[in-house]
């Protein structure tokens, strides 16, 4: 892929969150942040939509003025918004809209009302453009979507199919013999009627995992009913429905109670008693209601809240589904997440696709991203699987989670799913459900792995069996999967840019991991909220799916010393500190990718990480280090850098050649110190070479810059890792290596070379010829290092090169004897999040 040609960056556009707070003093340019933690701005506005219809958002009045109010929302190509030219909307309590119905092609207008107890509060009138090449997403009506609903039982468990052709089919189903099995082993196994709430950290994950396996027995048993009949099993349903009803009902754990005691009303529904409905509606109905009370207006104004996306949403919408003609809270609670989810999913990303918070943490949101879309689809025959996103799901797997090799490693977990044979479930109804050739050929892949994760949150690494992926998925929808079948897909490009998360990958081999070099960066104007890192303008480097040059630490907990100092923190990743300070936490620590060219032999990258180095305003970070006390100064690598440019330049010469080139500018003169990280010792010596054998890799890395450096290693963390939740095997300790300037500048180049080959092989030397120039084999760098000049990086090697300077990035390479010229130019902060 490569990207075209754009305008230099001129100024700033409001999009999608992005917004302008009181400018930094060292960057007039750029806003404070891009994404808003709580929505601001009104959106779409002075944009081309790439979505047709687009949803409207808004700020709470919730949360910034305390009022509970209601919106009425008026949409026109007339800006007077002329009464029969008007979409008007009856009022409504949330802050967001979906008109539900194509537009026509060309300028609207839009405003919203505030209707409090005493007066009409008018916003806007705001605009936007639809153009012809806006993809089609036309959605139905809730009316529309709940009329699909049938009254009758069961519609959940059977993903609306008839239930006598899922009980005929099943017999021949290849899993079908694995599904009663299951059944009949849940049958023996004693019920746990003990506590599911932990006084320590260790003991609250402990009965957690003890939880899931109950819910898991209770899923067992009710599929082997549904396809058996069996009434031991049924009364067996009943016995462990009653303790269910005794466990909490909110947040991640109780969103998986709400569906299991959803299902089982659903299921059982002919062969309950009145009691037994009773008893199960009222504690649905009490946890939609505290839903009800709690969400609308409020939580959909802001962009990271983990555990209601991750499970909450779901769960809440399910169990509405399940009762929906039942229950008053039901049917509220269901017009709320079904507009919700159309009017925010992807929550931490674009359409283009991709995820934010990265690969590490991806598959906790299963249950929005598969098991609400296929419900949606299936019972309310709406195909959320047509948004964009979902088509382009494979790929970022593809890329940033190759088959046997090591994910990318951006975010909270990467150290614990650690191989990127992950995904299977989302791969599998992708597949079907889009016919997506390369997301069943990636599941077929993962299903003849060689590896599986090494170490996972809920304890089991992926199966590599079929049985396990979403069993009752395939026998429900009597889906018969052959990986054998599977072809691979063919001229696979060997690199991906997802712009909107800002991330990219480069291969060698992509669809190959024992014979791949991978190259992942990231700069990211989603910042480093939630369980993002701050890690703008990083790398990580893997080889024969091994880390060679990656991400440290430790996913101890969320927020204790060790994570917010040594995992999350800059200092933790392969990337730049300043004055000993890194990026900021929150969505205000962002950069973007700027520029992306990929060739046949040549990739390139370039971030902007200029405006990720201040203090941190997010307040709940601000809460999180003065618990874990850990005061946000200098100090302790947290303040105000007052820079005012950080560019990094990555050339991916294949086939094991990485050439990075920063250039930095502060206000004030600086101490600058480039950052390196491996898992294995590694070697320095007295030239400041690197070196390092690590499992089946060799590698050696050049540093060098504008100013003398001093290099060191350690491997001691800031903070030592300490397992107090009991989740690893062992905390070994890293290596961290520092390339730190000698005298303080203004100004500031690095240029780093990192090779690599197999271990017990040797690289190309780096031979300095001159004042920035260097020799590496076949290939010749000329980097200007004296950083009161223009930056430039010039890089031949045969008849291909890259040329870099400020504002502009040409590749020239001849393929199959055609020269081929590319060239980026900066991508404008304003279109990233188009």
């Amino acid at each position: 892929m490569t990207r075209y040609i754009y305008k230099t960056f001129t100024c700033i556009f409001i999009a999608t969150g992005l917004f302008a707070q009181k400018p930094n003093t060292a960057v007039t340019t750029l806003p404070n942040a891009v994404i808003e933690e709580w929505r601001i701005t009104a959106q779409p506005n002075n944009v081309t939509v790439k979505t047709n219809p687009p949803s409207l958002l808004w700020a709470s009045e919730k949360k910034n003025s305390g009022r509970n109010v209601r919106y009425k929302i008026y949409l026109s190509q007339d800006a007077a918004f002329p009464k029969n030219k008007t979409i008007e909307s009856k009022p409504q309590q949330y802050c967001f809209f979906n008109p539900h119905q194509k537009m026509a092609v060309g300028k609207w207008y839009w405003k919203y009302e505030i209707i409090a107890s005493t007066k009409i509060e008018t916003r806007g009138v705001y605009s936007f453009l639809i153009d012809p090449s806006a993809n089609n997403f036309e959605t139905p009506s809730f009316d529309q979507f709940l009329s699909n609903i049938t009254k009758q039982h069961p519609r959940v468990m059977n993903q609306g199919r008839d239930m006598e052709q899922i009980r005929k089919d099943a017999p021949s189903h290849p899993l079908y013999k694995s599904i009663i099995a299951s059944g009949e082993k849940a049958l023996k196994m004693s019920v746990y009627t003990g506590s599911v709430i932990g006084k320590t950290p260790a003991e609250e994950r402990a009965l957690n995992i003890k939880a899931g396996k109950e819910l898991d027995i209770y899923q067992n048993l009710l599929e082997a009913y549904v396809l058996s009949g069996n009434k031991e099993m049924l009364e067996k349903i009943r016995e462990r429905m009653n303790i269910l009803l005794t466990w909490p009902t909110d947040d991640l754990l109780g969103s998986k109670v709400m569906i299991a005691l959803a299902k089982g009303y659903d299921v059982l529904y002919a062969n309950l008693s009145k009691k037994e409905k009773d008893d199960l509606l009222k504690v649905i109905a009490k946890q939609l209601q505290h839903g009800l009370n709690d969400w609308p207006g409020l939580i959909e104004a802001r962009h990271v809240e983990n555990h209601f996306w991750q499970m909450e949403l779901a769960g809440n919408f399910i169990a509405a589904l399940a009762t929906a003609h039942e229950l008053p809270e039901s049917h509220a609670m269901l017009e709320y997440t079904y507009e919700l989810f159309l009017g925010r999913f992807p929550n931490l990303a674009t359409q283009e696709g991709g995820w934010s918070e990265g690969i590490g943490y991806f598959g906790v949101n299963k249950l929005a991203m598969v098991d609400m879309a296929i419900l949606m689809k299936k019972i309310g025959k709406v195909n959320v699987f047509n948004m964009p996103w979902y088509k382009n799901l494979a790929d970022y797997f593809l890329y940033f989670a190759p088959v046997d090799g090591r994910i990318s490693g951006f975010g909270d977990m990467h150290d614990r799913v650690y191989y990127g044979n992950v995904g299977h479930e989302m791969m599998l109804t992708v597949g079907e459900e889009n016919r997506d050739a390369k997301a069943l050929y990636r599941l077929s892949a993962l299903l003849q792995s060689k590896k599986q994760g090494q170490e996972r949150e809920e304890e089991q690494p992926p199966s590599k069996s079929l049985q396990k992926v979403e069993p009752w998925y395939q026998i429900v929808n009597n889906i018969r999967f052959d990986a054998s079948k599977v072809a691979a897909p063919q001229n696979v490009p060997q690199a991906r840019l997802f712009e909107g998360v800002g991330e990219t990958a480069m291969h060698t081999n992509v669809l190959n991991s024992a014979d791949n070099t991978a190259v992942y960066f990231r700069s990211s104007p989603f910042g480093a909220k939630g369980h993002m890192h701050a890690n703008q303008n990083s790398f990580n480097i893997s080889r024969k799916g091994e880390p060679v040059f990656y991400s440290t630490g430790y996913y101890t907990s969320f927020a204790d010393p060790h994570s917010l100092s040594s995992y999350r923190h800059t200092r933790a990743h392969n990337g730049i500190l300043v004055n000993g300070m890194g990026q900021a936490f929150g969505h205000e620590g962002y950069g973007w990718i700027k520029r992306f060219i990929n060739g046949e032999n040549i990739s390139y990258v370039c971030g902007d990480a200029t405006i990720a180095y201040k203090p941190i305003l997010d307040k709940q970070f601000i809460d999180l280090l003065s618990q874990n006390n850990i005061k946000p100064t200098p100090e302790n690598g947290y303040g105000d850098a007052k820079l005012k440019l950080f560019e990094r330049h990555l050339v991916f010469l294949r086939p094991g050649t990485i050439i990075i080139y920063d250039v930095l500018e502060s206000e004030q003169p600086s101490e600058w110190t480039f950052l390196l990280h491996t898992m294995d010792k590694p070697e320095l010596n007295n030239q400041k070479l690197l070196t390092l054998t690590s499992g089946s890799n060799y590698a050696e890395a050049f540093v060098t810059g504008s100013t003398k450096l001093t290099a060191t290693l350690t491997d001691q963390f800031f903070s030592p890792a300490i397992d107090f939740k009991k989740k690893y095997k062992s905390v070994k300790n890293q290596y961290h290596l520092s390339y730190q300037t000698e005298t303080k500048s203004k100004n500031m180049r690095f240029m780093a070379v990192l090779q690599l080959n197999d271990a017990g092989k040797l690289v190309e030397k780096v031979v300095k010829v001159n004042d920035g120039i260097y020799q590496i084999g076949d290939i010749k760098i000329e980097a200007q290092l004296d950083a009161t000049k223009p930056p430039m990086l010039l890089v031949k090697k045969g008849d291909e090169t890259l040329n870099i300077k400020a504002n502009n990035t040409v590749l020239e390479e001849t393929i199959k004897g055609k020269k081929r010229v590319v060239s980026a130019a900066n991508i404008p902060l304003s279109e990233v999040l188009q």
